[in-house]
Parts: C-alpha cells; structure tokens; sequence
C-alpha cells in the first residue's frame, strides 16, 4: 500500500460534519443578529486594514508550530520551510473543512510521509503525538492568563471562575494521553485496515509509545507551542486597536488566552465556530470590549483564516498532484 491511498470518508461522517457545521453558522448569526450586524459590520471594516498585520502575526504562530512538530521527529527529516508548508496544509484543512480535524491530520500524514520518506504510521504517530503536546501546551498558555488576569484585574476573575477555565482544558488533555496509554492507535490501525489502507497503519501504537518515552523532544515541541499560543495576543491588540479599542498588550494577552480557551472547548464544531464568538465575547467584557466589537474582533481573525488557509489547500492540491505523478 502506498502513501498516496485515497482515505475514505464514510457517509456518516460527511454528514455528522455537515450537521455540526450548520448547527455552528447558525449559532453564529444568531449571534451576530442578537449584538447588531450593522455594529459588527462597521466595526470589521474599521479592522481591515490591519489584516496584513494580523496575517503575518499568525505565520509566524504556524512557523513555530511548524517547529515544535519538527522536534518530534526523529531524526527531522524536513527542512524547517518544508515543516511548515506540511503544518499549513493542516491548519487549512482543519480550519476549512466540516470535518478538518479528521481530514487535516489524514492529509498532513500523507504529506508528510510522502515528503520525508516515513512510514505511513510512524508520520501518523507524529501527527497524534504534536496534536497532544500542542493540547497540553494550552495550560502553560492558560495559567499564563489567569496570572495577567489576577494582575491587571483582579476583580474579574474569581479563582472558582478561573478553575471552570483550566480543568476543562486540563481533563481533555488527560483523557486524550489516556486514550493512546491504552491503545487509542491500534484502534486507527484496526479502522484503517477495514477501510481500505491494508497495513500502511500498522505500528502507529509502538511508533506514538517510542514518542512518549521521549521527554526531551516533546519538551521542546512544548515550549515552542506554549510560544505559539503566547503570540496569538498579538493579533487581538493589533486588531482591538483598529477597531478602536487601546487595550494594553496584556489585556489583550488575556481576551486571546479566553477566547482560544472556548474554542477548544467547541472542538467538536468545524473551526470552533460559535464557541470562539462566545469565547471573545466574555472575555471583551472584562476589559470594557463590547460585545458588538468583540464578534467583530472573532470575524476579523475569520477573515485571516481565510487569507492563510486558502492557499494552504492550493499547497495540498500540489503536494497531491506531485505525489500522484511520482506513482
């Protein structure tokens, strides 16, 4: 069996995805309609021309993520550039697809066992084990903000409040390092083989397990996805302040920490949407954000995904192509 084995998708996923997609846009424009269209609308064209800003923030947030899966490698067997187009593919098909989740980690898999000339299964265990360690570098991220929280307003954060934000965070990790402690991939391997990958998955549980005893290298991917996150406050001040909000860098820290902290929440929901909305509309409201504006910060980071992750999937076409063409 080669890499380049179409993954099947069955009927039931393709519409458990396109339901979840239609629950979360409708979420959304109620949203939208309840805090006023023509507010957010004003407030979004005022962001505009902070775009390129808020792109460029966000590249290099994939470039660090880019390196942080790099680490997991053993020995990397990309070029730090060609990581992170195999990591863009994956942000753009998880952020664009009904069911991204499942579809981006398939396809950056492929890619990246085609690209560095790895098994199948043991690119799949990276993907698995980067998905992880990104996961558990959310509470760094997370403690991080409730410390700038306790510090620029302590008044706003009760620390029962504060463990309703991190435990959630917290058991989903837990629960996903569980999983895979109990043979979460020989169940993949099992699915893969009855839809039609043969053995290509085959050791994707010994090649994850081989990663979990090894503490350095997922250390590394730690810091550099801790710093990853980190970063995504950029974008909320440079986007706040277009809007025309000045809050300080770490308020914006905090709006950032919230409202990504809600949108893993949602996971379940194709791009988070309408968890990420509701994410920046409560944590806008601690720092005097309305609500209106704070949708609009939501859809200008929306409008960014788009500018980053369409090309992504242009990359994933070529990639598919140039695989295809080498048989």
């Amino acid at each position: 069996m080669t890499t380049d084995t179409k993954p099947v998708r069955p009927l039931v996923l393709r519409l458990a995805g396109a339901g979840l997609l239609a629950i979360s846009l409708l979420a959304t424009a109620a949203m939208v309609t309840w805090w006023g269209a023509a507010g957010i609308a004003g407030s979004v064209w005022r962001a505009l021309p902070a775009l390129p800003a808020a792109t460029a923030v966000h590249m290099v947030q994939l470039l660090l993520s880019a390196l942080a899966w790099r680490c997991l490698l053993a020995p990397p067997r990309l070029g730090r550039a060609a990581m992170g187009l195999v990591r863009w593919v994956r942000e753009a098909l998880n952020t664009l697809l009904p069911i991204g989740g499942l579809s981006g980690a398939v396809a950056s898999a492929r890619m990246l066992a085609r690209e560095a000339k790895l098994p199948v299964a043991e690119a799949g265990a990276s993907v698995t084990a980067d998905l992880t360690v990104e996961a558990l570098a959310q509470l760094p991220f997370l403690l991080l903000t409730i410390l700038v929280i306790s510090l620029i307003a302590p008044d706003k954060l009760t620390p029962r409040q504060a463990l309703w934000v991190v435990v959630p965070v917290v058991a989903a990790a837990v629960a996903f390092i569980v999983a895979q402690r109990m043979g979460l991939m020989r169940l993949v391997e099992f699915a893969g083989a009855r839809l039609g990958f043969g053995r290509a998955l085959a050791g994707m549980h010994g090649a994850l397990m081989g990663l979990h005893r090894q503490p350095g290298r997922v250390g590394r991917a730690l810091v550099w996805h801790t710093a990853s996150w980190c970063l995504g406050g950029a974008e909320v001040w440079i986007v706040l302040r277009a809007i025309g909000h000045g809050v300080s860098p770490a308020a914006a820290f905090a709006i950032e920490g919230l409202g990504m902290a809600a949108r893993s929440a949602g996971f379940a929901l194709p791009a988070g949407l309408a968890a990420q909305e509701a994410g920046f509309v409560l944590a806008g409201s601690l720092f005097g954000v309305p609500a209106a504006d704070s949708v609009a910060l939501s859809m200008v980071k929306r409008l960014r995904e788009l500018v980053v992750c369409l090309p992504g999937l242009l990359v994933w076409q070529v990639s598919e192509m140039r695989g295809r063409a080498r048989g």
